[in-house]
């Protein structure tokens, strides 16, 4: 098979979910959508473990797929589905992993059919006289056969990204920001929703403000301003809108040297990807800004990267924004003239909480209620207490698993500073209960 080389590619599970790809086009990518002129359609997400999950139809088979507008290609993960599914690859590349530097092999695939089917609609059906002289409609819910298709290669990875931990709530791929090409996406985080027009639809842009933006492939690059301690100055830097993403932000340190590390940081787990674990630095930054919007002390990611090592890496950005910001705002993405809106919503005056306990929790299971540690920072309050990765949590503050989400388990471990925290675990099939109090570690 013919090898070429793609470069930057890296993906980061459960914090970050990206693909770029340099240099290389997958063909097909212009197929039509079946939308009707004016016609709109609804595509139901699930919102978990601070991602966006839907609902793919790949070749007739129904996946779970994360949505990434932090990649440009849909991605499957699975070598093994993919003959199930009969999908053929066509060209054999080589893609580069988080550190841009191990490479793992990948393949494009003939054209497949994707997807997506719209949600319940209610329908007017008839409509009936009476003798005052009124009408009456009435209604039922039905579900329509819209739905938003394309026929187009993918991109198949030879080593499953997902056959840890997250395959338990089967996730088999990223759909990547081209399905949506020549489209107009609205990303409605509070409804749990998307909503795609066609490209010539009249969308009411009331209330909404416009973003500076623009485009690498059909992925937004965001022009931002940050400043990382309250004594350095507002830099302009360039971040990937990205909602493969579950954290606020993160930022590449050591390509560019505009870029500096808050003056208190700590050593985390960042992710994991294509070659591994990823670790970096995580702090407090003093301001964002994009478009109207302002954001203070902000917690984030600083992922090292040695700037020998990759020469090569075309830089179109200097960081990503995720989930943990973007879900504040209902956000409009009009693929065909190349502009970005966001308005806020509900949650924008809410402020954004960081962990004081040093756990990573994952939720799997089919009702999202089953949780486990994933990491645990060092020195952390949870690493002192002897609690360990891979650890089932049994229950919580005496209450079961069962009556947690992962989002209220996650907002337990970022109370305030002292808080006492009980939690029962299952380690080796024995249970095992651990305390400890919560402890700010980035102040």
């Amino acid at each position: 098979m013919l090898k070429r080389k793609l470069y930057p590619y890296f993906i980061y599970i459960v914090l970050i979910a990206m693909l770029q790809l340099c240099q290389y086009t997958l063909s097909g990518q212009n197929s039509r959508y079946l939308l009707q002129k004016g016609e709109k359609i609804e595509i139901p997400f699930d919102y978990v473990n601070g991602l966006i999950e839907l609902t793919v139809k790949i070749n007739g088979v129904n996946l779970k797929f994360i949505f990434d507008t932090g990649a440009e290609h849909t991605i499957l993960s699975n070598n093994a589905l993919a003959s199930l599914l009969k999908i053929i690859p066509s060209k054999e590349v080589e893609v580069y992993g988080a550190d841009f530097t191990k490479k793992i092999k990948a393949y494009v695939t003939y054209p497949v059919s994707i997807k997506i089917f719209n949600s319940l609609v209610k329908e007017k059906t008839s409509s009936i006289k009476i003798t005052n002289g009124n009408n009456i409609d009435e209604f039922k819910w039905k579900k329509k056969t819209s739905f938003v298709v394309r026929n187009m290669p993918i991109l198949l990875l030879n080593t499953d990204i997902f056959n840890f931990d997250i395959s338990e709530n089967g996730i088999q791929g990223i759909l990547g920001a081209s399905f949506f090409s020549n489209a107009i996406l609205k990303i409605d985080y509070r409804k749990k929703v998307l909503v795609v027009y066609p490209y010539d639809y009249k969308l009411s842009l009331k209330s909404y403000k416009e973003i500076p933006v623009k485009f690498a492939g059909h992925k937004p690059i965001i022009r931002t301003k940050i400043k990382i301690n309250d004594t350095d100055s507002l830099v302009d830097i360039n971040i990937l809108l990205d909602t493969g993403s579950s954290i606020p932000l993160l930022f590449l340190n050591n390509i560019d040297s505009k870029i500096s590390l808050p003056r208190k940081t700590i050593i985390g787990k960042l992710g994991i990807g294509l070659g591994g674990n990823l670790t970096g630095y995580i702090g407090l930054i003093d301001k964002i800004e994009f478009g109207d919007f302002k954001f203070h002390g902000q917690i984030s990611k600083f992922q090292y990267m040695d700037s020998v090592k990759t020469k090569t890496i075309n830089k179109t950005r200097d960081g990503i924004l995720g989930n943990e910001i973007l879900k504040k705002f209902t956000i409009v993405i009009d693929n065909y003239r190349k502009k970005l809106y966001f308005k806020p919503n509900s949650d924008y005056y809410k402020p954004i909480k960081y962990d004081k306990s040093g756990i990573n929790i994952f939720a799997t299971g089919k009702n999202h209620n089953k949780f486990y540690i994933k990491s645990i920072i060092p020195d952390s309050p949870a690493d002192k207490a002897g609690l360990k990765p891979k650890d089932i949590i049994y229950s919580a503050q005496y209450f079961n698993h069962i009556f947690w989400s992962h989002e209220r388990l996650v907002n337990l471990f970022k109370k305030k500073e002292n808080k006492k925290i009980r939690l029962k675990i299952i380690r080796d099939k024995k249970k095992m209960v651990f305390k400890f109090r919560l402890k700010d570690m980035l102040k």
